[in-house]
């Protein structure tokens, strides 16, 4: 058997999430503590606070995730498990890359902190937003977004759910468009922006710059990018992927699939939520395993453990 870390992007966090990690493990208080100094911000008192408001915007959900998702990577990772492959969703992408070792956690923190503000400003805010078109295939919402103006494909997130995007105008003159070709449910979703389509444009040329002063080295495993549905190639790759997934679609089924491919038979969702472990069952037989709280993560090293000593009979 093979393990895969997928890591949850935007949208998946809450408030007080992994505060049991914080509260059980040193290894955690330090990853949430070295957060909030390399932020130079109480990044703490939002995420364990009490406005869901304030945990929502963009620039402060971005860095939030990151240091959850790292939270629960660093006990997993003093845990000794092992794993084949790394996937995030979005955001998430930056989590799998600190856990293969292409960025310093550090880094990363400051570099979704910057994409968080830079996303936030790249189109005034309530000008556009996001849906999720449950219950059509992404060929025929494919189809139906080349005729319509100011919507984008998003996220190809399982083979009935896809993601648009778009000028919120735009988006909610769709919204009947969809029901009428079959859409089971077309479900407006509580994000700030347009993420994942050309109205990000203006957040790139900041960003690729900013990325351009870090240092990436080689992934020790592989890690799956959301541009391209496959492993990465080369560091160059990844920085290009970086910067293209600010404008382009998500493409979290040919992720999937890719790690089947490679023989993943176990998935570990590492953070908040299980979003993830619910599109992957969706598009893969495989065995899915949650870390949204220590009693689920020690409950999922359990099962990973067993079946590795099935596998080996």
């Amino acid at each position: 058997m093979k393990n895969a870390l997928v890591f949850p992007g935007q949208g998946s966090q809450k408030l007080n999430m992994m505060k049991d990690f914080y509260e059980e493990f040193r290894i955690s208080r330090d990853v949430m503590d070295r957060a909030c100094e390399i932020l130079n911000f109480d990044l703490k008192s939002v995420v364990f606070g009490k406005n869901d408001l304030e945990l929502t915007k963009t620039y402060n959900a971005q860095p939030a995730l990151l240091t959850a998702s790292e939270m629960v990577f660093e006990v997993l990772k003093s845990k000794g498990l092992s794993f084949s492959a790394v996937a995030g969703h979005s955001l998430g992408e930056y989590s799998a890359l600190v856990a293969a070792g292409v960025l310093r956690f550090e880094d990363a923190l400051q570099a979704v902190r910057l994409r968080g503000i830079l996303m936030e400003s790249a189109i005034p805010s309530g000008a556009g937003s996001m849906m999720a078109i449950l219950g059509l295939p992404p060929e025929k919402v494919e189809k139906i977004v080349e005729r319509l103006e100011g919507v984008h494909v998003a996220n190809y997130n399982s083979l009935k759910q896809v993601v648009v995007s778009g000028e919120i105008t735009s988006l909610l003159n769709s919204m009947e468009t969809f029901k009428s070709v079959g859409a089971r449910r077309v479900v407006p979703l509580n994000v700030s922006g347009p993420f994942h389509s050309p109205l990000m444009k203006p957040a790139k040329e900041k960003f690729s710059e900013f990325l351009s002063t870090l240092e990436f080295r080689n992934p020790v495993v592989p890690v799956i990018l959301n541009v391209t549905g496959k492993p990465a190639e080369t560091v160059s790759e990844i920085k290009t992927a970086l910067i293209d997934q600010l404008t382009s679609p998500v493409r979290w089924v040919a992720s999937v699939k890719s790690m089947e491919e490679m023989g993943i038979t176990d998935y570990i969702e590492v953070g908040p939520g299980n979003v993830l472990g619910g599109l992957i069952r969706r598009t893969t037989k495989a065995n899915i395993h949650s870390t949204d709280t220590v009693e689920e993560m020690e409950k999922s090293l359990e099962e990973v453990m067993n079946n590795a000593r099935i596998a080996e009979i």
